[in-house]
């Protein structure tokens, strides 16, 4: 784990819900290793997919998830992680 202050604050989220894209999000994995944020869309607000097991057959219904680069080349938030920072529901868990 980094002990950079970037990744710190973004830890401190895990679990806040966010409007992007037109959608609800949740914020479920600050992937440093990777410099990554990982989204879940809100359970509660769609419907499952379909995922699909090794040899392609329909398994079980997952949640989907979205990936977004946490730095720009400059070392700043990237412009999906600030767009998705200004959708932050406060307080929404």
């Amino acid at each position: 784990m980094s002990s950079d202050p970037i990744y710190h604050r973004l830890q401190q989220i895990i679990g806040d819900r966010f409007h992007y894209l037109d959608e609800i999000w949740i914020l479920i994995e600050v992937l440093s290793d990777v410099d990554s944020l990982v989204l879940q869309r809100c359970k509660d607000c769609q419907p499952h997919h379909v995922q699909q097991n090794l040899y392609g057959m329909p398994n079980r219904r997952t949640m989907e998830t979205l990936t977004l680069r946490i730095s720009d080349v400059h070392g700043n938030y990237s412009e999906d992680v600030m767009v998705l920072l200004e959708g932050h529901q406060r307080g929404a868990r």
